[in-house]
């Protein structure tokens, strides 16, 4: 079975989950529905953009009596929205999975350093956003693999697999 791919613009992505206009460059999102428990596992998803820093993903704001409380950002409700939008269907919730994570960006600096982007605090609300989306908890991912790869765009490309354990 082939993977659907609908092509939408990274301006488009930026607008629906930023609320902005930016120009940019044609991106193919791979939109690749799941019909049934397990059906079409390996699940890949491709994001034409990095999961937001858990830096960026709380607002701190006063309720109606006067109280500090955290709450998700608008920006982090509409990329959770959008990344939900992309995966339709179900996992079985009696296995267990894991989650392979490649991460692209400009990873180094014109005089080549390293640049000081942390990855892995990205990594907790793509989880959060997929296990809501595909009806699992996350305690059911027992291998989680984050890759950062320097390149020119940023994308992040996911792929869950069930867990087989090493022998």
């Amino acid at each position: 079975m082939g993977t659907p791919v609908r092509s939408i613009s990274a301006a488009e992505f930026r607008k629906q989950a930023l609320g902005r206009r930016a120009p940019g460059p044609k991106l193919k999102v791979a939109l690749r529905p799941v019909s049934g428990p397990e059906s079409d596992l390996p699940l890949r998803i491709s994001l034409p953009f990095l999961p937001p820093s858990v830096n960026k993903l709380f607002a701190s704001v006063r309720d109606e009596r006067g109280t500090i409380i955290r709450v998700l950002t608008a920006q982090a409700r509409r990329l959770r929205k959008l990344i939900c939008a992309m995966v339709r269907g179900r996992l079985d919730s009696k296995q267990l999975y894991e989650m392979h994570v490649d991460i692209f960006l400009s990873a180094f600096t014109q005089q080549g350093a390293v640049r000081q982007v942390d990855v892995t605090n990205r990594v907790k609300f793509l989880e959060d956003c997929l296990c809501s989306a595909l009806g699992i908890d996350d305690r059911q991912f027992f291998r989680v693999v984050l890759t950062k790869h320097h390149a020119e765009a940023e994308q992040t490309n996911v792929t869950i697999t069930r867990y087989h354990e090493a022998a």
